[in-house]
């Protein structure tokens, strides 16, 4: 049979299946994603992150400072402020340049990193709600095939019956029976996996209606070839697939770090200025400056430096473990969707037409009273499970195409149908 008529013939079925059943599009499932708590929690992420950058490299809040000198415990000014001299003044820590400079570009990274953990976590939602609604989809093809071969069933069981009220074999209608026996045992799994496969949507885009079913057309990146982005056999050329921006992001983080605990082995300073009176009630004025000396860098800033750059080498191993993992993956998943389409397309070109015309032949003799009823449930039983194989495989290559698209998602490429 022609894979397009085919495939017709399934949809129709379908609708004959589930009725007024409720449409559950691809991208209204993808839409639905908004909702789910990785993807709020990701961008709580970078809300928090935003915001955070506002103050980063900012002067710390000024001191008031208030001070009373020479305040007498004996004699006639006892106890009395009057005769103590009393400022109040203003204090202002002014942390080094190079410090400030690092707390600004920590916090510009962490946006960055925080940035690219939401898109990320986006396109894994989506990656993982369109792999679940590509299961539903085939799962009901499954369901209009089994679906149509009851139908056969029932007729053909009428048939026997009829026959055995005049006088046919008691094989037949026991041959009709265990067949329906295996195809009741096929619809209580299939509505297993129908069930599972709802139970894990409803985690990511909230509860189904019940009979809301995956319906539509299946998007072009689970129809082709996904195209690959340009680079060497195993890595590409630049990171520009956002599971290793975000991965490089952190780099930038951690290299923000390591400046920030180098800027401690720079001076910092502090201003102070007070206007008072003296015990005379003199007015006066006080200014001070201070200024920090890290002459303990070997047990005090070293470390924390060391350790900064400790962290930097193991997310730069990190990221090219990374880059590794990326590129063995895409090469494992081209690899499944090449055979997968090559046993496709030898079901569709030579076993299917084989499988029709044995079927048809089959019913052919035994209508004319030449071929036995085992012969032809034999054969009907060899064709429902090459189509049945048909499916299986088309669902196993829309899936392998899905996670070679999703590895190869961007930032703002949220639309299935590119």
């Amino acid at each position: 049979m022609n894979p397009n008529r085919m495939a017709g013939l399934i949809a129709g079925l379908i609708c004959l299946v589930h009725g007024e059943a409720a449409a559950l599009s691809l991208d209204e499932a993808l839409s639905r994603t908004a909702r789910a708590p990785e993807v709020l929690s990701s961008l709580a992420s970078e809300a928090a992150a935003e915001e955070l950058s506002k103050a980063a490299g900012q002067l710390p809040d000024p001191r008031i400072v208030i001070s009373v000198d020479d305040f007498m415990l004996e004699g006639d000014m006892q106890y009395r402020f009057d005769g103590s001299k009393r400022t109040v003044g203003v204090m202002q820590a002014i942390p080094a340049a190079s410090r400030r400079q690092a707390e600004r570009r920590k916090a510009a990274a962490t946006r960055a990193s925080s940035a690219r953990a939401r898109e990320y976590t986006q396109i894994a939602a989506h990656r993982e709600v369109s792999l679940l609604w590509l299961k539903l989809y085939f799962l009901t093809q499954k369901e209009a095939l089994l679906q149509a071969s009851a139908d056969e069933i029932r007729r053909r069981q009428a048939a026997t019956t009829s026959m055995l009220a005049g006088g046919g074999e008691a094989g037949m209608a026991m041959e009709a029976l265990f067949d329906r026996q295996k195809l009741d045992d096929a619809f209580d799994l299939l509505r297993r996996d129908l069930q599972l496969v709802r139970a894990r949507l409803t985690r990511w885009i909230g509860p189904l209606a019940p009979a809301e079913t995956a319906t539509g057309a299946l998007p072009a990146w689970a129809r082709n070839t996904p195209v690959i982005l340009p680079g060497t056999a195993n890595v590409p050329e630049a990171d520009t697939e956002t599971e290793l921006r975000a991965s490089r992001s952190r780099i930038d983080v951690a290299e923000a770090e390591l400046l920030l605990a180098l800027a401690d082995r720079d001076m910092d300073w502090n201003v102070e200025a007070g206007f008072g009176r003296d015990a005379m009630g003199k007015s006066m004025m006080m200014a001070k400056i201070g200024v920090s000396l890290p002459i303990f860098a070997g047990t005090r800033q070293n470390p924390r430096i060391a350790a900064a750059r400790a962290r930097l080498t193991g997310v730069e191993a990190e990221h090219t473990l990374r880059k590794a993992e990326f590129a063995r993956q895409r090469e494992e998943l081209l690899a499944e969707e090449t055979a997968l389409s090559a046993m496709l397309l030898r079901l569709a070109q030579e076993t299917l037409p084989l499988l029709d015309r044995g079927a048809a032949l089959a019913e052919a003799a035994f209508s004319g009273g030449k071929g036995s009823a085992a012969a032809l449930i034999q054969a009907r039983e060899k064709r429902l499970a090459a189509r049945m194989r048909t499916v299986d495989l088309e669902a196993e290559r829309a899936a392998t195409r899905a996670r070679l698209y999703f590895l190869h998602r961007r930032s703002g490429e949220m639309h299935h149908d590119e």
